[in-house]
């Protein structure tokens, strides 16, 4: 078991090297290496080594650096899906509340000329009206649920993803 005054120079050694640490623990872990030789060895052998890994070039040989760009460029593809996905939702999102908001209205109309026409009363067309605004709600919910990889969806996709790989080569 280390003595903890050990494992916290330890920590602060490895920490001085990448980031800035506080003026009082690096007082504390100054003091620390000039009583303590074994931690004085390490920081020693520690600053060694990462002077060595910076003086030595690294080199990426010809199968990563293919490897590392068929990865980029799948990745591209991801995130152009995902841009192009985006879009179809916003569309959606935007055709949708249009429609909500136009059917709302013509659904409060037709629940007003149902009470008019009809004599029926207010408090019973009213939540039958909100129902029927719910309902397709709550119909697509269930659809998407119980069929969740639609043709429709993948297809699009596809299609999507084969259109922008076109315009890329």
């Amino acid at each position: 078991m280390m003595n903890p005054d050990h494992e916290r120079a330890l920590e602060l050694i490895m920490r001085r090297g990448t980031e800035e640490i506080a003026a009082a623990d690096a007082a504390w872990l100054e003091s620390h290496l000039s009583l303590c030789s074994k931690c004085a060895h390490y920081a020693e052998d520690f600053n060694n080594t990462g002077r060595l890994l910076r003086a030595v070039a690294v080199t990426a040989g010809p199968r990563l650096v293919a490897t590392t760009q068929q990865r980029l460029r799948a990745r591209a593809l991801e995130m152009r899906d995902q841009q192009a996905r985006m879009v179809l939702i916003a569309i959606s999102f935007c055709i949708g509340a249009m429609s909500s908001a136009m059917s709302a209205w013509l659904w409060w109309k037709f629940g007003g000329w149902v009470v008019e026409r009809l004599g029926l009363p207010a408090s019973i067309v009213a939540p039958g009206i909100i129902a029927f605004l719910l309902l397709p709600a709550v119909v697509i919910a269930a659809l998407m649920l119980t069929f969740p990889n639609l043709l429709f969806e993948s297809r699009l996709m596809a299609g999507l993803a084969r259109e922008r790989e076109g315009d890329i080569q």
